[in-house]
C-alpha cells in the first residue's frame, strides 16, 4: 500500500512540474487550461454551464420563527424562492489599478 501512494505522489509531482516549470520557450509543457479543456472533454466536469448557473435557493420559517435557508425546503412549510444576484469579481490586477465593480 506505501509502494502505491509513493507511486500516486511521484505521479502528482511530475504532472505538477510538467504544468509549472517552464521549458526552453518560457512556457510549461502543459498549458492548465488545456489540461482544464481534456478534462471537461472527457470526463463532462468543469462544464460552462455548470459553473454559470447557481442552484435555486429558497427560504422559509422554521417552527421558532427563524428564517431557514436551503436549495430543498422541507415538506409542508411555504418556502419562497429567492432572487439570484449576478456574481461579479474583480482579478487582482484590477484591484491594483484601483477598478471597482461597478465600472466593468
Amino acid at each position: 500500500m506505501k509502494y502505491f501512494l509513493l507511486v500516486i505522489a511521484l505521479a502528482a509531482a511530475v504532472l505538477a512540474a510538467l504544468m509549472y516549470v517552464p521549458m526552453e520557450n518560457g512556457q510549461p509543457l502543459i498549458q492548465p487550461d488545456s489540461l482544464r479543456q481534456g478534462v471537461s472533454e472527457s470526463t463532462g466536469l468543469f462544464s460552462a454551464g455548470q459553473q454559470d448557473e447557481l442552484p435555486a435557493m429558497y427560504r422559509w420559517r422554521d417552527s421558532s420563527g427563524n428564517w431557514q435557508f436551503g436549495q430543498v425546503p422541507p415538506p409542508g412549510v411555504v418556502a419562497e424562492p429567492m432572487e439570484q444576484k449576478e456574481i461579479r469579481t474583480l482579478s487582482s490586477e484590477a484591484i491594483r489599478q484601483g477598478t471597482s465593480v461597478d465600472s466593468q
